[in-house]
């Protein structure tokens, strides 16, 4: 699913909602006499088309739930891993341990910037290969130090720092796991069908009437978009767990005696 700006969700989803109550309204204008003759059939088929429209919605609002849900869960599990790394960073010997410990700073100001501050996608796929290419000078570091200090200490220490990597891929992977496209048109489609027979119920000039069906829709989907969207829109997940560990890294853990 591409990432699209919330308001042009809400902008193509009421003008389609809309046009739908407008054919509705020429609909009765047109063949008010088939309109008057079969309105059982059209009461039928608007509380089957509202009731689908409403569990389709329900779906699609679980769905983008339980994956910010998820993207808030990594937030907290990538910053505990990123700062047990941290700390066990005390444990390396010299240089070793400076260098692992600046190359945490950069790699957790590189994180920052991609989860929260970077959106075009020439900057994302700049700002991952810098993520990745420290990645590399981490683990090729610790690797190094680790065939000449073969004990528990390092051992966890290249545990906590794999973790650390594998969370990052994680975050990615649940950006881009997000509800897809098809979905959003089946949607779409029978909201406009919908609408289209709400519409032949609604005289032409009762605008205010045309217009709350199409609004309070348009909103929904806007909104269900909006969680579902990692990137772009109002409900946004907090780097806060992020922000602080960059913060703790202004101190320097603890040396092991």
């Amino acid at each position: 699913m591409p990432d699209i700006r919330i308001w042009q969700v809400f902008l193509l989803s009421l003008v389609v909602l809309w046009l739908g109550i407008l054919v509705g309204v020429w609909t009765r204008s047109t063949r008010e006499h088939l309109v008057e003759s079969e309105s059982k059939i059209i009461t039928v088929l608007e509380g089957a088309l509202l009731t689908l429209f409403g569990l389709l919605m329900g779906f699609t609002f679980s769905m983008a739930v339980t994956r910010y849900d998820m993207r808030k869960l990594l937030v907290v599990t990538e910053a505990n891993t990123i700062g047990t790394t941290w700390l066990r960073t005390a444990a390396l010997a010299e240089p070793v341990r400076t260098e692992e410990q600046n190359l945490l700073r950069q790699y957790v100001r590189e994180r920052l910037i991609f989860q929260g501050e970077v959106h075009n996608p020439g900057e994302l796929a700049e700002t991952q290969e810098k993520i990745d290419r420290l990645q590399g000078q981490l683990w090729a570091a610790a690797s190094g130090y680790a065939i000449d200090h073969r004990d528990p200490v390092t051992s966890l220490y290249l545990q906590t720092l794999n973790q650390t990597i594998d969370v990052a891929g994680e975050r990615v992977a649940a950006d881009e796991n997000r509800i897809p496209l098809e979905a959003w048109v089946i949607l779409l489609f029978v909201g406009f069908v919908a609408t289209i027979v709400v519409g032949t119920k609604i005289g032409r000039d009762r605008w205010l009437l045309q217009s709350i069906l199409p609004i309070v829709l348009a909103a929904t989907l806007a909104m269900t978009m909006d969680l579902d969207s990692p990137r772009y829109g109002f409900i946004r997940v907090t780097q806060a767990a992020m922000e602080r560990v960059a913060q703790d890294m202004t101190r320097l853990p603890q040396q092991a005696p």
